[in-house]
C-alpha cells in the first residue's frame, strides 16, 4: 500500500501552529536588534500585545490564496496596525531604525519555521520564503513611511508650540498691547508676528501696539520691511504701533542701507515707548 504523501503547512497554518515559538523568538530579536531601549521605552507586556496583534493579523493575510502584495484587502489590517504602531513610536522616541526592526526582525523569526515545516519540498519553501520576505519588506517600507511623515507632524506641532510662546501678546492696559520680539525673523516667524498681533488688536480692541526689538540681534533690509508691513497692517485696523528698544548698532545700519522708518513711530527704550502709549490713550502715571 502507497505512503500517503503528507500536505506541506502554509505560511498561516505554521503561524497558528507555532506562534508560541515564533512569538519568543521574535521577541529576542526584537531586543537583541534594536537594543535595550525598546523596553525603556515601553514594557514587555505592550511589545507582547503589539507582536500578537501583528501576528494575528498577518495569518489572515496570508490565508489568502494569492498574495504578492500588502495592497489588498487581506493585508487591511495589518497595515493599519503598522500604521498605528510606527506612529505611536514616533510619538514615544523610538528612531526610525529601531521602529523598522520590530518588523524586518520577523522574517527570521519566521523563516527558522518555515524551513523546519516545508523542507521536503526545497522548490515549494524557495518559493514562500521569496514571498514571505516581499511583504515582510513591504511592511518593513510602510512604517519607515509612517514614522518619517508622523515625526515631521510631531516637528511641525512643535516649531508652532514654540513660535506661539516666543511671540506672547501682552496686554499692558485698556487699549494698549505689546509684543516684545526675541530671536532671528524669517518669513514664517514675520507672518506669524504680524497674525498673532493683529488678532490682539481685534480682540482687545487696542489702540496702541508696541514692538518691542530689544532682543532681535540683527535688523537688516527683509527684517525692517516686515516691522513696516506689520505697522501698516495694524493701521488698517486702527491702532498705532510704536517700536522700541533699536539699538544705536541697528539705527547706524538701517541708515547704511537706506531703509526708511520715517513713516513709524520709535522709541529709543520700552520705558519711553510705555509713557508714550499712555500719553495716546489719556492715561497718566503718577507715583505715589
Amino acid at each position: 500500500m502507497a505512503k500517503k504523501e503528507s500536505k506541506l503547512k502554509t505560511i498561516a497554518e505554521i503561524i497558528v501552529d507555532r506562534q508560541e515559538e515564533i512569538l519568543t523568538d521574535w521577541m529576542q530579536l526584537i531586543t537583541k536588534l534594536g537594543g535595550t531601549r525598546t523596553l525603556e521605552l515601553m514594557s514587555e507586556d505592550q511589545l507582547v500585545v503589539q507582536a500578537k496583534g501583528l501576528l494575528t493579523t498577518l495569518t489572515t493575510a496570508f490565508n489568502a490564496e494569492q498574495y504578492v502584495t500588502i495592497d489588498t484587502p487581506d493585508f487591511a489590517d495589518s497595515v493599519a496596525l503598522l500604521q498605528d504602531i510606527s506612529a505611536s513610536r514616533a510619538e514615544q522616541g523610538f528612531t526610525a531604525s529601531e521602529t523598522a526592526v520590530f518588523v524586518f526582525s520577523l522574517k527570521d523569526a519566521l523563516l527558522k519555521y518555515m524551513q523546519e515545516e516545508i523542507s521536503e519540498d526545497p522548490v515549494i519553501l524557495n518559493a514562500e520564503i521569496q514571498k514571505m520576505n516581499k511583504i515582510i519588506d513591504n511592511l518593513g517600507l510602510l512604517t519607515f513611511e509612517t514614522y518619517a511623515k508622523t515625526r515631521e507632524e510631531v516637528i511641525l506641532q512643535q516649531s508652532r508650540s514654540l513660535m506661539e510662546l516666543s511671540t506672547p501678546v501682552i496686554r499692558v492696559w485698556d487699549q494698549i498691547i505689546m509684543l516684545p520680539i526675541v530671536g532671528v525673523i524669517d518669513t514664517v516667524r514675520a507672518t506669524q508676528l504680524m497674525e498673532s498681533l493683529l488678532e490682539a488688536i481685534v480682540s482687545t480692541e487696542s489702540r496702541v501696539a508696541i514692538l518691542d526689538v530689544t532682543g532681535i540681534p540683527i535688523i537688516d533690509t527683509k527684517v525692517a520691511q516686515h516691522l513696516i508691513k506689520t505697522v501698516a497692517a495694524a493701521k488698517m485696523l486702527g491702532a498705532e504701533v510704536i517700536i522700541t528698544g533699536i539699538s544705536s548698532d541697528a539705527a547706524q545700519t538701517m541708515t547704511k542701507l537706506e531703509i526708511d522708518i520715517s513713516n513709524v513711530k520709535t522709541r529709543g527704550s520700552l520705558r519711553i515707548g510705555l509713557n508714550e502709549a499712555f500719553n495716546m490713550v489719556g492715561v497718566t502715571v503718577i507715583k505715589k
